[in-house]
């Protein structure tokens, strides 16, 4: 019994086989720009692997995915279950199922180890566990989803989060760093992800370009510079927003960061602007504050996570 999984973003897909029981093998990363669509990539990985007696597929995409259908949302690529079927060599019984890919990282936590996550903050207030957890994306686009666990297994609930529009909190600190450029930032994705570095580092440059990438590679505290600032500015939004979303969601289980941007920023001394945004009174005053101290936020750090949850959800079905 062997399952072919993926995982496709905006920027790049992972494709990998599991076997029951056992752990991802025959991985591959592909960028999606040398790829007029999925079916096209994924016949290049069926050239140069072993795909005869698939029992399944599951593939995870950055997108809502909707009766066996779904579409990026920062790539021009459609996708759905019949047409991967036929490109793929299945065993008559062999089904193909397509998941949102935060849903897939929200399957995931259950499986993950701890040397597969990375611990920003513990819980600082201990206290009867509420079974929730929140995982949120920030890569090429920014998206959450919540986890419920239950006797049964996870219940996972999908979202574009990413498309609304920020809240005031955000919103005024953002205008009185930037002036009238913040009006650029209307929703989550347009500030918490790669472009979103990419246009903090433009306007705190005056017009330099950059990528996303670029400027968390070039980040260096010591050095006041542009990379400096944008990352830093992002790093205390991040936090602004991780408080915001334990309110709305109550995730006592811990928020999950996963994606690059996440991981470029929380993996570095940024993560102490974050800490302080997260924490301070001053950001977003209110009730509760016991509520901060208790979620614990984490980072996914294995890139195979959504390969791990695109598994463990097919496997549910």
């Amino acid at each position: 019994m062997t399952l072919l999984v993926a995982d496709v973003g905006g920027t790049n897909t992972r494709i990998a086989l599991i076997r029951p029981g056992g752990p991802i093998s025959q991985s591959e990363r592909y960028q999606n720009n040398g790829f007029a669509s999925f079916y096209e990539l994924l016949s290049r990985y069926g050239e140069t692997h072993d795909l005869s007696g698939l029992t399944g597929c599951c593939v995870a995409v950055a997108g809502p995915v909707t009766a066996g259908a779904a579409r990026l949302t920062n790539l021009d690529w459609g996708f759905d279950t019949a047409t991967i079927a036929t490109a793929l060599p299945l065993r008559p019984t062999g089904s193909v199922h397509l998941v949102n890919d935060l849903v897939a990282l929200g399957f995931s936590l259950s499986g993950l180890s701890p040397d597969q996550l990375t611990q920003i903050k513990p819980s600082n207030e201990p206290g009867p566990s509420n079974s929730q957890a929140l995982v949120a994306g920030v890569g090429t686009g920014f998206n959450v989803c919540a986890v419920k666990s239950t006797p049964a297994g996870p219940v996972v609930t999908e979202a574009e989060l990413g498309h609304a529009c920020l809240p005031a909190c955000v919103s005024n600190t953002l205008l009185k760093e930037c002036g009238s450029e913040a009006a650029q930032f209307t929703t989550y994705e347009h500030l918490l992800s790669g472009a979103g570095l990419s246009r903090l580092f433009r306007l705190v440059s005056g017009g330099g370009e950059q990528t996303g990438p670029q400027i968390l590679a070039a980040y260096d505290p010591a050095r006041r510079d542009a990379s400096a600032r944008a990352v830093e500015l992002m790093a205390r939004m991040l936090g602004v927003i991780a408080r915001e979303l334990v309110f709305q969601y109550l995730p006592y289980g811990g928020i999950h960061f996963a994606g690059g941007v996440a991981r470029g920023i929380l993996g570095s001394p940024a993560s102490d602007m974050f800490l302080e945004a997260l924490n301070g009174s001053a950001t977003a005053p209110g009730p509760f504050e016991q509520h901060i101290a208790r979620v614990p936020i984490r980072v996914i750090n294995d890139d195979a996570a959504a390969l791990i949850g695109a598994a463990q959800y097919a496997q549910t079905l």
